[in-house]
């Protein structure tokens, strides 16, 4: 067995005469310059949000950090909503249309577990709140739906690309993709003479890849990988390509790009899989590899800019702050430090060597005997001056106006934040502020509802064009609590007319089902002695409750035998009953 090389293998981008080649390469380049202008600032807020600072000579001596930025963006993340409640309306009528409807929503559900679309969810919405913008790759694998958040250094765009549709784009870049040799060997869909070039450049003609440990990184202009070893870097991991165990690995780069089709005369999708910038391993048209023809991405951001696809996040609006807050910071713990120090000014003089002394309780320490020119014994006060460091109490209070300033400009008040402000006693003061930091968050929640609707109706899209005749057994909770199994085929879902995507978030829903009661009960007021009002009215409140079947049923046989008794009781007493109530009220009041 050889010995493990746990070496980068670095191979210059050979020269190719390739059309497509060049043509990938081309976009490749162009692609990474247009985003390499934010990477700077992404790795120095990544680095804030991981509590890391650069020190200095100068401004930040101190390994100090105000966690503003992490409390910021988990404040906001707080605020926005949890993913939004998807459903799809069959556009056929009938009680097929009904019954594929229903399917198609619980295979819905039933992605939303085995694909952990709300964790998904959360590293998305935490990308766009640091860097401005997210992206889901969407994908089928084996006839199974998957999805997953990317690094924004993994994924470039067109520069082209209209920032509110992606289909705008003439070509996307997943990179950084890696997998093992031994994979890219044995999997049939890759193309032979590609894996044969793959091994030559890797290790010559006659040479045996296996039981190696490395990884293969494309040279050339690559400022995304740069920047993630940065960042790697930042965070005390230093050898990082070490840790590939015993076998090759090679970072793949998805192209999804258009190609001219000379018989169609028109341009076609196509996703090519190149290996290290000049290896072409997988050529397909997009609707041949995943069966539709769209981008199987989505993306959205907080704050849209038409000039420019890579726009601010909340994260670069803290930046600044943060850094000049940690400078701050930095100098009032140094300006504590040097002040607990006891450092003093002394007077040299023959014969006297200035000693340190531990500090301990109730110590007496020697002070020298210094005589003057007139032969007169100094005072020790004249011999030793405390040194005087005065206090930079005032940076309190520049770092609480710069707090401010963040919180005025992301909406992530102290209110917000769960922070009592001096000087907000009444209710009325919270309550307005509250409403007006949450006006301003609706306007990431509606980008971000948008881009589930369109991540919703490229799913089913792709569920239709991958599902196969082999059936998938789902499981629905019936009202009783039981549940059910039903094996669903492709018909079963499958509708010529198509699906219409209802997009509702969970805090309007509720906030929909609140006042639709208060109007019920409104209402109710208005007409006291209607049973069947009343009936709906607390049917509708107990929809609300996460109760059991066998609570429900609970309450609802007291309803009834209360209200029969009222009934034995007679028109008389429900009258005495009603006055009492409303005697109650009035003293209430």
């Amino acid at each position: 067995m050889e010995e493990l090389n746990t070496n980068t293998i670095s191979s210059d981008l050979p020269a190719v005469t390739d059309p497509l080649v060049l043509k990938l390469r081309e976009e490749r380049k162009v692609a990474i310059q247009y985003q390499s202008r934010r990477h700077e600032t992404w790795r120095e807020i990544y680095e804030l949000y991981r509590d890391i600072v650069e020190t200095n000579e100068l401004t930040q001596r101190q390994e100090v950090n105000v966690p503003i930025m992490k409390e910021t963006k988990k404040t906001l993340l707080s605020r926005i909503d949890d993913p939004p409640m998807i459903e799809f309306d069959c556009l056929e009528s009938g009680q097929k249309g009904r019954e594929k409807e229903i399917n198609l929503n619980e295979s819905w559900n039933d992605d939303y577990d085995n694909c952990n679309f709300e964790g998904v969810d959360i590293i998305e919405k935490g990308n766009v709140l640091l860097y401005g913008r997210a992206w889901k790759k969407l994908n089928v694998i084996n006839g199974s739906f998957k999805t997953e958040a990317l690094d924004n250094l993994d994924i470039v765009s067109d520069p082209k690309m209209k920032p509110l549709d992606v289909e705008t784009a003439r070509f996307l870049i997943h990179l950084h993709i890696e997998k093992t040799l031994k994979t890219i060997l044995a999997d049939p869909t890759y193309l032979q003479t590609g894996k044969d070039e793959l091994k030559s450049l890797l290790f010559g003609e006659g040479d045996d890849p296996t039981g190696r440990g490395a990884i293969l990184k494309s040279d050339g202009e690559d400022q995304t990988q740069e920047a993630k070893e940065d960042i790697l870097k930042s965070l005390g991991i230093n050898n990082y390509d070490d840790f590939v165990a015993s076998d090759v690995m090679v970072q793949l780069a998805e192209h999804f790009t258009m190609i001219w089709d000379e018989v169609s005369k028109k341009w076609v999708r196509y996703v090519v899989t190149m290996a290290n910038n000049s290896v072409v391993l997988r050529k397909r048209p997009l609707k041949e590899a995943i069966g539709v023809e769209f981008w199987p991405f989505t993306t959205w951001a907080d704050d849209v800019d038409s000039k420019d696809t890579w726009t601010d996040g909340m994260g670069d609006i803290v930046l600044t702050p943060n850094k000049v807050m940690n400078i701050y910071f930095s100098t009032m713990v140094e300006n504590r430090v040097y002040r607990n120090l006891g450092m003093s000014w002394y007077l040299p003089s023959k014969g006297y060597d200035p000693q340190t002394f531990e500090p301990e309780p109730f110590g007496q320490y020697p002070a020298p005997i210094i005589k003057d020119k007139t032969g007169k014994v100094m005072s020790v006060n004249e011999v030793i001056k405390q040194m005087e460091i005065p206090a930079l109490e005032d940076n309190l209070v520049s770092i609480e106006f710069l707090i401010k300033l963040v919180e005025r400009a992301t909406a992530a008040t102290a209110i917000a934040k769960g922070v009592q402000e001096k000087g907000q006693t009444t209710l009325g003061e919270i309550e307005e502020l509250v409403e007006s930091a949450s006006d301003r968050i609706v306007s990431i929640a509606k980008f971000y509802r948008r881009a589930w609707k369109e991540f919703a109706e490229k799913w089913r899209a792709l569920k239709e064009a991958n599902a196969k005749d082999t059936p998938v057994t789902l499981y629905k909770k019936g009202a009783s609590g039981e549940y059910f199994k039903k094996k669903i085929y492709k018909k079963d879902i499958y509708s010529s007319d198509g699906y219409k995507v209802k997009v509702r978030s969970s805090s309007e829903l509720e906030k929909e089902q609140m006042t639709g009661i208060k109007k019920l009960f409104a209402i109710l007021q208005q007409f006291p002695n209607n049973a069947a009002l009343r009936k709906i009215a607390q049917k509708r409140l107990l929809d609300n409750l996460d109760l059991t079947k066998e609570e429900l049923d609970e309450i609802t046989q007291y309803e009834e035998q209360n209200a029969q008794q009222e009934n034995e009781l007679g028109p008389e007493v429900q009258s005495l009953q009603q006055t009492t109530e409303q005697l109650k009220t009035l003293t209430s009041q």
